[in-house]
């Protein structure tokens, strides 16, 4: 039976929205699902938190990941995952009257495909136009602050596969003047859809008595792409330890052992 449910977590943002003078009030990442043909309806719903007028503009971007370097989003550059020319909505300027709720509407329409299968996502960038603060300057300069939020957009198309993560490398990092120590987590995702992913640490002496577990939160993991984890571990002593890493995504779960020289 086809369905669509619609969720929002926290994801993209350039500022905290309680200094901001437009806030969305249902979450900065919005994720889709749905099947080949199907058109989903979403919305953005914005609050002028002020007294005064606030001119709104809305553009779309292309959110870029990597395993090398920080995700960025851009016009011109795309990625094989792309779903902005599934958007359909109104990209232009609005002004916001004082106090005003404003609700964004628009639709993705999921191309008639059916070998269509995996995650594909797609930012759509939201601009406070006028100042939150101005402060003149020799009575002619002004410094303006401006807001910009990018809000995820992903769709999640067709029945998902089986989970396939990677641990891609593990690094133990020391600090010897201040005692801590942490353990460095790369992950890949090698499946074709986006996973919220948290890892489970258990770590045993030469003993065998677990001394040590840790979970971390859940992270989104896209897909082709990397998500590096840090685990703090200052609490083991110097010695020698063995050690359960998990991964679990849509309660599926892959592991590897650990071995650790703490120093």
């Amino acid at each position: 039976m086809r369905h669509i449910f619609f969720t929002s977590i926290l994801l993209l943002l350039f500022v905290n929205q309680s200094y901001s003078s437009v806030v969305i009030i249902n979450g900065l990442t919005h994720v889709y699902s749905g099947f080949s043909g199907d058109q989903l309806q979403g919305e953005i719903i914005l609050l002028n938190t002020t007294g005064f007028e606030q001119r709104v503009s809305f553009k779309l971007n292309d959110a870029i990941f990597s395993c090398e370097s920080e995700r960025f989003f851009s016009e011109e550059i795309s990625h094989s995952q792309s779903s902005i020319t599934w958007f359909n909505g109104s990209l232009m300027d609005k002004v916001l009257a004082p106090n005003e709720k404003y609700i964004y509407r628009f639709s993705i329409n999921i191309p008639k495909d059916p070998s269509l299968r995996g995650s594909f996502w797609t930012a759509l960038m939201i601009n406070i136009e006028k100042p939150i603060r101005e402060e003149k300057l020799n009575k002619k300069i002004g410094l303006d602050t401006k807001i910009r939020y990018a809000v995820g957009l992903l769709t999640n198309v067709n029945n998902f596969t089986e989970v396939n993560l990677e641990f891609q490398n593990l690094d133990l990092k020391q600090n010897t003047s201040t005692s801590e120590k942490s353990l460095l987590i790369k992950l890949i995702n090698e499946s074709l859809f986006i996973e919220g992913v948290k890892l489970t640490l258990e770590i045993y002496n030469q003993n065998g008595e677990k001394v040590l577990e840790v979970n971390t939160k859940r992270k989104m993991v896209f897909p082709g792409f990397c998500k590096e984890y840090d685990i703090d571990i200052s609490q083991l002593e110097e010695g020698n330890y063995e050690g359960i890493l998990m991964a679990d995504a849509r309660k599926q779960f892959v592991g590897t052992n650990v071995s650790l020289t703490i120093e």
